[in-house]
Parts: C-alpha cells; sequence; structure tokens
C-alpha cells in the first residue's frame, strides 16, 4: 500500500500533541483580531486562546477570511514531491469554501503529478467534529486501510458525528448575520442561551433556547443522553471558549451517563470562536445527530 498523508484544516480542535505524534500536516487558515491578520498554522496555547477571548470580551472585532487554493497547492505539492498521496479532511463546506478551494488546488496538481492521488473529504463538521474523524482516519491508516477505502469510511460515518452546543453571547451571533439585531437584543435581556446543531448539510440551525447557562447546559446533556449510540467509539470532545469550568462540569455528566467514554476537552480555536464568541460550550460525539 503506497503511503499517504492526513491533511487537516487549522480549525480542528484536537490535542496538539495527537497533532504531533500522528504526523497530521495542517492546512493554514486565518483570522483577524482588531486590524491585524493573522495566519494560523498549528492550534493556539492556551495562553494565546485566553488572550484571543479576553480581546474579544474588551470589544475587539473578530472576523474570519478564507485561504485561497495557492495554500493547497502549496501543501499537496510539498507532499506529492516527497511521494506521498493526500487525504484531506475539510472544515464543514456548509461553513466554509475551504473544500471547494482544496477541490480546485487538488485538480491543478493533479495534472502535474497524474500517479498522485489525492482524497478530499468534507467533514459535514467543525471544531471537535473533525477532531473525532480526524482520530477515526489516524486509526484507519494505522490498520492498513488503503486511501480509498479510508476516506470512503469518512464520508460514510460523518453524518455520525453529533455537535451539541450553547452560545453564551448573542451579539456575536448577529454580528455573524445569524439573527436580528432586535433578537439579539431580547435573547440578551431575558438571558436567553441558544442551542445549536450542525445539521446534515453541514449548516448551522438553532435547535431550542433555554435561559440560563445552567438549563442550557443541562440540556446539552440531554442532547447527549439522547443522541448518543454506545456501539460506535466512545471518544468524546467537549470544546469550549474560554469557559473551563463549565467544559468540567460537563465532562463529569458525560462520565456519569457514560463511564467507560474517554472525554478530552479543547479550548476552541479562534476560526469558529471568532463567529461564537466567548462562553460557548460543545460536546461532540458519535451517536444520531438527527434525533432531534
Amino acid at each position: 500500500m503506497k503511503d499517504y498523508v492526513i491533511c487537516i484544516d487549522a480549525s480542528v480542535d484536537i490535542d496538539q500533541k495527537y497533532i504531533e505524534d500522528n504526523n497530521i500536516v495542517i492546512i493554514p487558515m486565518k483570522y483577524i483580531l482588531g486590524e491585524t491578520e493573522h495566519l494560523m498554522e498549528n492550534r493556539l496555547s492556551d495562553a494565546q486562546l485566553l488572550d484571543f477571548y479576553n480581546a474579544m470580551r474588551a470589544g475587539e472585532m473578530t472576523h474570519t477570511s478564507q485561504i485561497t487554493p495557492y495554500f493547497y497547492q502549496q501543501v499537496f505539492r510539498r507532499e506529492a514531491s516527497s511521494g506521498r498521496d493526500i487525504l484531506y479532511i475539510s472544515l464543514s463546506g456548509g461553513l466554509s469554501s475551504t473544500c471547494s478551494s482544496a477541490r480546485t488546488a487538488a485538480e491543478e496538481i493533479e495534472e502535474d503529478f497524474p500517479e498522485l492521488e489525492i482524497e478530499i473529504v468534507d467533514s459535514l463538521a467543525a471544531t471537535g467534529g473533525m477532531g473525532l474523524l480526524l482520530m477515526s482516519a489516524v486509526k484507519a491508516r494505522q490498520d492498513g486501510v488503503s486511501l480509498s477505502e479510508n476516506a470512503k469510511a469518512l464520508r460514510e460515518n460523518a453524518l455520525r458525528i453529533c455537535h451539541w452546543f450553547l452560545v453564551d453571547d448573542l451579539k456575536y451571533l448577529r454580528r455573524g448575520g445569524r439573527i436580528s439585531a432586535a433578537t439579539a437584543v431580547a435573547g440578551t435581556v431575558l438571558n436567553i442561551k441558544p442551542i445549536l446543531k450542525i445539521a446534515d448539510d453541514g449548516t448551522l440551525i438553532s435547535i431550542a433556547k433555554k435561559r440560563g447557562l445552567a438549563k442550557a447546559s443541562s440540556f446539552l446533556t440531554e442532547c447527549y443522553e439522547a443522541a448518543v449510540d454506545r456501539s460506535l467509539p466512545k471518544n468524546v470532545i467537549i470544546a469550549h471558549a474560554d469557559c473551563a469550568s463549565e467544559a468540567e462540569a460537563m465532562k463529569k455528566r458525560v462520565l456519569a451517563s457514560t463511564p467507560d467514554a474517554d472525554v478530552l476537552i479543547c479550548g476552541l480555536g479562534p476560526v469558529i470562536g471568532a463567529h461564537t464568541g466567548p462562553g460557548m460550550l460543545a460536546v461532540i460525539h458519535w451517536g444520531n445527530r438527527n434525533y432531534i
């Protein structure tokens, strides 16, 4: 079997050591904080994430910008020159154009390397959901699964990744055009916490609204307990935007429900955090993402 490299967007939330130990290639992504554009080539450290969310709390504007196919061409050409095929897992196509940019780049690179095989997989996921698919891809590669079969399995399993998350401050969804200004103001006054998920088309949809953090967090737990499929991998990723205590509490609730779950708490990177704001909390796992 020909060797292949696994690439993934920098928006993935998973332990940095796991990325390094498994020689994962990160495709850089951009985010803007204030007036400064940053190219993120690896996960930010906890200290860097704290600075990012504190800046948001202080009123700094944040947004993201798409990288061009040129970035993909650089990475793909480098790996192709080393003689390795490529498996690329992208941020959901319903949230970003990274997947389509990668496909454009792959077509051009394959013209120069006719023997090269590149598999582009739309994760239909984000943050820790991409992390779960990455772990699946790494295990399959270790087990000797071919590039094409690995990619096929990832596509088949993508819709088994569940993302349940709450947003603490509605103003960030308003800035991104997800909700109206009037809804944001009313929700803030009433202490409303929207609950969202990633739908089958890879887009974000609202599934509930809870008044107060305690009720919203409890609802996330209910979503996990109702949707988890214990016949699938036990990995769970809890992603948080600088709300570590709430993440630890969520971990305890997950383990109370599933004692043998392998739970990882991970800080939410700026590519997604720029749109959700501080205080976002997500529980991400294998199961039925359409139970609600």
